[in-house]
């Protein structure tokens, strides 16, 4: 995606993958950028008079000065100027193809959603923006998560279950055990306790290759199944060293769930793992698998995105915001990402304002005689014109020279 200049600055100034930018005035609330559009509008008018378009060129200068934070008794040159409008323009289209590829979704598969009681479905994840474009799309398709509660009650889950889930790419539904995530986010934190207990197994000869289990007693102890060969040993060692099971102990306490349904698993590497066996969530996952809601998810949020190939053109009205025009489905989520971003619309006005200068630079590339003879002129037939001796007077100057065309009535 990219803006580039076109040649017709008269009519149209930017445009966004090939689509012509028709503009109907740069006018806005600021001065500044009314003048600039004045001024450009007279550097283009068959009809400005030499004065004029000279008048406006100053203007835009200066224009362009303040834009480049210059102060108005600096040096610049219009191959400056050229080059600041380039660099003003890359940046502005890295700022809009970034701005359009974060509105929609960057990681669905890493959005989890909570369904109430109710069937109200609510979007959580580390990345805000997800999160928020998800629940604002959730918010406008409530009959997704009453259905999901239906499906569930169906398959004999309680109604006062809260549910949490993640869906893939491909449309599949996956319950998360939230409590279970819990304590193994609480377990990590305290990693050295893992390593400790990886540490005095190895000593005792206990082979990890293949992963043992651990669960706890009804004191509160951490102890393997007698079938494994060192059981005797490994529960020794745990019971003079609980603190791995304290911690465990914790943890379930916080998230509420019955110690006998936690277990914990070690293997060659890595922290302990933990498991907890919820049947609701099981008969849950087993309805799921069953379910299209999840393809239904799956293509909704990828809908939210704006196709990267889009193609629009910017106008820019009178009260100096910008009017998106397209034929993309994705129309009104540009106009919103404008709407919201009056910094980019600005520094797009004044790529619009700086365009046309250097050609109108090298349009007005005449002598100084023919200049100074023109602007003569010009003086003359206003002189004329306001002593009332003249019927009809114009000069017209094409290819460096300036004809006098019949019209002035000379009465002595």
């Amino acid at each position: 995606m990219s803006i580039s200049s076109v040649n017709s600055y008269s009519t149209a100034m930017l445009q966004w993958q090939g689509q012509q930018l028709k503009s109907t005035g740069t006018g806005s609330s600021s001065g500044t950028s009314s003048s600039s559009s004045n001024s450009l509008s007279s550097l283009f008018s068959s009809t400005g008079s030499m004065t004029n378009q000279l008048s406006s060129m100053v203007e835009l200068t200066k224009y362009a000065m303040e834009s480049m934070g210059l102060s108005s008794n600096s040096r610049v040159t219009f191959s400056q100027i050229t080059k600041y409008r380039e660099q003003l323009l890359s940046s502005f289209n890295d700022s809009v193809k970034n701005g359009l590829a974060s509105v929609g979704i960057s990681k669905p598969e890493d959005i989890t959603f909570t369904l109430d009681k109710d069937g109200k479905l609510a979007a959580s994840s580390s990345n805000a923006a997800d999160q928020k474009a998800a629940q604002t799309w959730l918010d406008s398709n409530t009959t997704i998560g009453k259905e999901l509660r239906s499906t569930l009650t169906n398959a004999g889950v309680d109604a006062s279950t809260s549910v949490s889930m993640k869906v893939s790419s491909t449309g599949k539904l996956t319950v998360v055990n939230t409590a279970q995530a819990a304590i193994q986010s609480g377990l990590d934190s305290s990693s050295d306790l893992s390593t400790k207990l990886r540490t005095a197994l190895g000593e005792m000869g206990v082979d990890l290759s293949t992963p043992i289990n651990f669960t706890l007693n009804s004191d509160g102890q951490l102890v393997v199944s007698d079938e494994n060969k060192q059981a005797d040993a490994v529960n020794a060692w745990l019971a003079e060293n609980p603190d791995l099971a304290n911690a465990l102990s914790t943890q379930i306490k916080k998230q509420n769930v019955e110690a006998s349904t936690v277990s914990l698993r070690l293997g060659a590497s890595g922290n302990v793992q933990a498991t907890v066996n919820n049947k609701e969530l099981t008969d849950a996952q087993a309805a799921l698998n069953s379910s299209t809601l999840g393809s239904t998810i799956s293509s909704g949020l990828s809908n939210l995105s704006i196709d990267p190939d889009v193609k629009f053109t910017l106008q820019v009205n009178t009260d100096g915001s910008v009017t998106v025009i397209s034929d993309s489905a994705d129309k009104s989520k540009i106009q919103q990402f404008f709407d919201e971003n009056p910094s980019l619309v600005k520094q797009y006005k004044q790529v619009e304002a700086l365009s046309g200068l250097d050609d109108a630079r090298k349009a007005m590339q005449v002598s100084p005689s023919d200049m100074r003879k023109r602007i003569q002129v010009e003086s003359m037939a206003a002189w004329w014109s306001g002593s009332g001796n003249a019927n009809s007077y114009f000069g017209n100057y094409s290819n460096g020279k300036m004809d006098l065309l019949a019209g002035l009535n000379l009465n002595v």
